[in-house]
């Protein structure tokens, strides 16, 4: 569980510097938010958007204020997961988390982007250096990256880089953002693999692919190491929750078109 960044006095008031909780529910750290959506033309673009290169989306805080959220939460412990979608909104959060790791070095801290929708390679390379963690969602583009690539213009579909983020050995997460998209892990995995949009056909020109079990990775083994829960889920080994599904397919051999389809038999 990530507390908005709006309750920060109150989470320090409380003396909430390290994890609470259990194996069901426990406080992780602080959800800040840096830009808006890409869709409704709110996420920071550096480019402006295609219909007025103006306007350049929207942000929630000033940089001055975004650092000093995540310079709190990290100088005590905690960690920070931040929304930015766009490179610039994406930027102002490395700005912010490398100036809290130079006030008080933490080793292994995982700070989040969440959806991360449009970084830069440069931007990349930084989150790999800094040990960010992208927290993707591939029903995201899979659902509006036609809208996106629109919205955007040249660049735009390049929307979720999973394969430049990888590349670039920033750890990745995959989730739903569920309402937004559904809970249903499968379809995200297919939407990583084929790039597939709802319209019937692609974003981007499959540069940004992923493999089978690198969109497996990142759902199971990659979501546990991005909320420091790797020793107890996100594989199947001795000591941890025997947290398992069946499947009525192995999706490492169907056809990439009906990974979507593969269905759960039974919950363990």
């Amino acid at each position: 569980m990530l507390v908005l960044s709006s309750l920060l006095d109150e989470i320090l008031d409380l003396g909430l510097n390290s994890t609470l909780g259990d194996d069901q529910l426990a406080f992780l750290g602080v959800k800040c938010y840096a830009d808006g959506s890409l869709t409704s033309y709110n996420a920071n673009i550096a480019q402006g958007y295609a219909f007025d290169p103006c306007h350049h989306g929207h942000v929630y805080h000033s940089d001055r204020e975004l650092a000093d959220l995540i310079g709190r939460a990290h100088a005590v412990g905690l960690q920070t997961g931040t929304h930015a979608q766009g490179d610039a909104a994406i930027q102002s959060t490395l700005d912010a988390i490398e100036l809290a790791q130079k006030a008080t070095p933490r080793p292994d801290a995982r700070h989040r982007i969440e959806h991360c929708g449009l970084p830069s390679d440069a931007e990349i390379a930084r989150m790999a250096n800094l040990g960010v963690f992208a927290v993707n969602q591939p029903q995201h583009h899979y659902l509006y990256g036609a809208a996106v690539a629109k919205a955007v213009g040249p660049g735009g579909e390049r929307y979720n880089p999973l394969a430049s983020l990888l590349r670039g050995g920033v750890e990745v997460a995959l989730s739903s953002d569920a309402p937004v998209a559904l809970p249903d892990p499968l379809l995200a995995v297919y939407a990583a693999v084929t790039r597939a949009s709802i319209d019937g056909g692609t974003v981007g020109d499959g540069s940004e692919r992923i493999t089978v079990a690198q969109a497996l990775y990142a759902h199971t083994l990659g979501a546990a190491r991005s909320i420091h829960r790797e020793t107890s889920v996100g594989s199947l080994s001795p000591g941890k929750f025997a947290d398992m599904i069946l499947l009525d397919r192995n999706p490492m051999k169907v056809p990439y078109e009906e990974i979507a389809d593969v269905r759960v038999l039974a919950r363990c």
